[in-house]
């Protein structure tokens, strides 16, 4: 803030200590640092429905119906568990004939993943639940396929410690996609978004 000191005077006046003398005040010398923060809450909506619309009964089983993809791939990975605990085995009775089906099948897990990525994923007519739900069914799939790939270029171990290695990683990875599955199947029907940690943020990508 500046002030500027004047007196009127005239040209050959003299100043004394009587002299009057007015101040001048001018604002526009005045600097004033103002610093404001703006907080923008933005809430992401789009065509084929926001993430916060409530799914209608429809929307729920067609989201739920994807899982059904890695849950049949993931059954090959618990065959040494369902030999181990026939308990285990019993759990996925009901569900053997579809599964020899769909393995029966040239190329049935190829058909299934196009079908399903070309029919459903990119298919706007559907809402953003069940297009979200469509593509972490497909990651998680696709994440099931690597120990398979793995195989491939290193055999598995036949015996002593790397066997009980082998066998533990497989009924291991069996338990977790099936809690997995389950966790995503209730919360469709649920009509709430499961979201997968990982999987979740890349399927985020793909629906934008």
């Amino acid at each position: 803030m500046q002030a500027l000191t004047y007196c009127p005077l005239r040209c050959g006046a003299h100043i004394s200590a009587n002299t009057p003398c007015k101040i001048a005040f001018h604002p526009a010398h005045v600097k004033i640092d103002r610093r404001s923060s703006i907080v923008v809450h933005a809430r992401y909506s789009a065509s084929g429905g926001s993430w916060n619309a409530t799914p209608g009964v429809v929307d729920r089983v067609v989201a739920a119906l994807p899982y059904i993809l890695p849950y049949f791939d993931a059954v090959a990975y618990g065959r040494y568990l369902f030999h181990i605990y026939p308990a285990a085995r019993a759990a996925i009775q009901p569900f053997l004939p579809a599964m020899s089906l769909y393995h029966s099948l040239p190329f049935g897990s190829f058909i299934a993943f196009f079908g399903l990525y070309i029919g459903v994923v990119n298919n706007a007519r559907f809402s953003r639940f069940v297009r979200f739900n469509a593509v972490q069914a497909i990651l998680l799939d696709i994440l099931l396929a690597l120990p398979r790939l793995l195989e491939t270029v290193m055999s598995p171990p036949t015996s002593g410690w790397g066997a009980q290695l082998y066998i533990q990683s497989q009924s291991f990875i069996w338990v977790f996609t099936t809690m997995l599955i389950v966790y995503s199947i209730v919360n469709s029907f649920l009509g709430q978004w499961a979201r997968i940690p990982f999987i979740a943020e890349a399927a985020d990508q793909q629906i934008r």
